[in-house]
C-alpha cells in the first residue's frame, strides 16, 4: 500500500445525521474534485458494509485503511464510541455519517456528537 496521503475521514455515530452540524475540516484539498469524493464515497460504503450493523461495547476503536482507484490513493477511516454504554450503528447511518464529512471537507475532517462519541 502506498501512503501518498492519509486524509482522515472520521466520524461519530451517536446522533441521527441531520443533527450534526457542519464537520471541523483539515487545511487541505485532496479531495477537491468529484472523482476523489466518489473514490472515497466507495471506500465508505465498502467498509460500512462489513462494519455495520454491529453493536460497539465502550471506548471500542475501530480503524481501517482502504486503497482507493485514485490519488491520494489511501482512506484512513476511523470510528470510536467514546459513550460509558454500548451502542449500536447501521450500515445507513455509518454510510451517512462518513459521507457528510467527504461531502463537506475537500481534505477530510472529524465530527463529534455532544452523546459521547469521540473522532479524530
Amino acid at each position: 500500500m502506498h501512503f501518498q496521503a492519509l486524509p482522515v475521514l472520521a466520524t461519530v455515530l451517536a446522533l441521527p445525521y441531520l443533527a450534526f452540524g457542519e464537520p471541523t475540516c483539515y487545511n487541505s484539498d485532496v479531495w477537491k474534485d468529484e472523482a476523489a469524493r466518489s473514490e472515497a464515497a466507495h471506500a465508505i460504503d465498502k467498509w460500512c458494509n462489513n462494519l455495520a450493523p454491529s453493536r460497539w461495547e465502550p471506548r471500542r476503536e475501530r480503524k481501517q485503511c482502504l486503497e482507493v482507484n485514485y490519488s491520494p490513493h489511501n482512506v484512513n477511516l476511523w470510528m470510536n464510541n467514546g459513550n460509558l454504554g454500548d451502542a449500536t450503528i447501521t450500515v445507513d447511518q455509518c454510510k451517512k455519517l462518513l459521507k457528510k464529512i467527504v461531502d463537506t471537507c475537500p481534505g477530510g475532517g472529524y465530527d463529534h456528537t455532544k452523546d459521547g462519541w469521540k473522532s479524530k
